[in-house]
C-alpha cells in the first residue's frame, strides 16, 4: 500500500511539472502494454492542475489516437501472429467475434461507442484493424469519442476537484483495493465470456 501511495504522490507532483503534458503522454502510451487506468491518470492531472486541463485533454486524445493506430496496425497487419495471444490473454474469442460482427455492421458508431464507453481499449483498436475499417473513419470516430470522454472528465475534475481530492485522501486504501478488484473482475469477465 505504501508503494502505491508513493506512486500516487509522484504522479501528483508530475501534474505541476512544466513537462506535465509529456509525462501524461508517456504514461498514456505505456497503457498500450500495461493495465494503467487512463481515465484515473487524466483525473489526477486535471485535479491537481486544473488550469492546464485542456492541454491534458489534448495530450490524452493524441496519445489515445497513437495507441489506437498501433492497435489498428496490430489487427490489420499482424493478426495471424498475435491473434491467438490476444484471444487467449486479453479478450475471449467469443467476445472478440461479437466485436467483429458489431464493427462490420455499425463501423463508425461502433468505434465511437467503443472509445467512449468503459470497454477495453485494446479490444476496440485491434478489432478495428482486424475488420479493416476505413482508417480515416476510424480515426475520426476515435477522435470524437475520446474528445467527449476526456473533456467530460476534465470538466468534472475542475468543478469537483476539492471534493474528489478529499475523497481520495480519506479512502486511498479502499480505492486501491477497488482498482485491484476491477482488474481481477475484468479478467474474470472476459474469461467467462470465453467459456
Amino acid at each position: 500500500m505504501q508503494a502505491a501511495r508513493k506512486v500516487y504522490d509522484w504522479a501528483c507532483q508530475k501534474a505541476y511539472s512544466p513537462r506535465a503534458p509529456l509525462w501524461l503522454a508517456f504514461i498514456f502510451l505505456l497503457e498500450m502494454f500495461l493495465l494503467l487506468p487512463m481515465d484515473a491518470l487524466l483525473m489526477l492531472f486535471c485535479m491537481h492542475n486544473p488550469q492546464r486541463r485542456y492541454i491534458y485533454v489534448f495530450v490524452s486524445i493524441l496519445s489515445s489516437i497513437v495507441i489506437g493506430l498501433i492497435g489498428y496496425g496490430i489487427g490489420y497487419l499482424l493478426w495471424d501472429s498475435v491473434g491467438p495471444f490476444v484471444t487467449k490473454y486479453l479478450v475471449s474469442p467469443s467476445f472478440f467475434n461479437r466485436l467483429v460482427a458489431h464493427y462490420n455492421e455499425y463501423e463508425f458508431l461502433a468505434v465511437f461507442l467503443g472509445g467512449f464507453l468503459p470497454i477495453p481499449f485494446k479490444a476496440v483498436t485491434i478489432s478495428a484493424g482486424f475488420c479493416k475499417l476505413s482508417l480515416w473513419g476510424y480515426i475520426t470516430a476515435l477522435f470524437f469519442s475520446r474528445l467527449l470522454r476526456f473533456y467530460l472528465i476534465a470538466e468534472l475534475m475542475h468543478r469537483w476537484k476539492d471534493q474528489v481530492r478529499s475523497f481520495i485522501d480519506r479512502n486511498f486504501r479502499s480505492l486501491l483495493v477497488a482498482f485491484g478488484a476491477k482488474v481481477v473482475l475484468t479478467f474474470a469477465f472476459f474469461w467467462v465470456l470465453g467459456l
